[in-house]
């Protein structure tokens, strides 16, 4: 009875647990295993799940709320992901654009996605689901915050990521001297 229970209630909000999962982690592993500790925090409550209104927001909730603990924890301790450390290794190599960058670049994905990934993970994850299409009440229940102190982390999130984005748009205008040794012919 408790499958058919977790396929009525869940099941329907899967597509929406993996689009906020992936904006948080941006990752498809990281995302499939943010909402698959969903699916086993809420299988044991699956009674007490029947009486909720917003069920999907209690889902992202709670979301939420493992990703932020996740990140704090990782935070905290001591050890780091191998790959987290080769990934720096390799920036440490060059900072110039490779050959993959370089095309994502004529593509125009790239200068949201660096001046995304120097938004901390609270900015990220809030505006994410402001993009997911959330409205204010909504983001009041899957965060806890008041809608004042919501409203504010909002426009800052999105004022720090117009000045990322102008940033870079100065950045990639500027002329390249110096890069490789070289400078531009006057």
């Amino acid at each position: 009875m408790a499958d058919n229970d977790f396929d009525r209630l869940i099941a329907p909000h899967f597509e929406a647990l993996y689009r906020a999962g992936y904006r948080l982690t941006g990752n498809r592993p990281d995302a499939e295993d943010l909402v698959q500790e969903v699916c086993l925090r809420a299988y044991p409550r699956l009674a007490e799940l029947e009486r909720i209104d917003y069920l999907r927001g209690w889902l992202l909730r709670v979301q939420y709320r493992v990703f932020v603990d996740g990140k704090r924890r990782r935070q905290r301790s001591p050890l780091r992901p191998m790959s987290s450390e080769i990934e720096a290794s390799n920036r440490m190599i060059s900072r110039d654009p490779g050959p993959d960058e370089q095309a994502e670049a004529l593509l125009g994905n790239v200068p949201l996605e660096r001046a995304w990934g120097k938004l901390n993970r609270a900015q990220q994850a809030l505006l994410a689901l402001h993009a997911e299409g959330y409205g204010l009440g909504e983001l009041e229940q899957i965060t806890g915050l008041a809608r004042n102190v919501l409203t504010a982390r909002l426009h800052r999130a999105r004022r720090r990521l117009a000045k990322l984005l102008q940033h870079h748009a100065g950045a990639e205008l500027a002329p390249a001297e110096g890069r490789h040794g070289l400078q531009r012919a006057p």
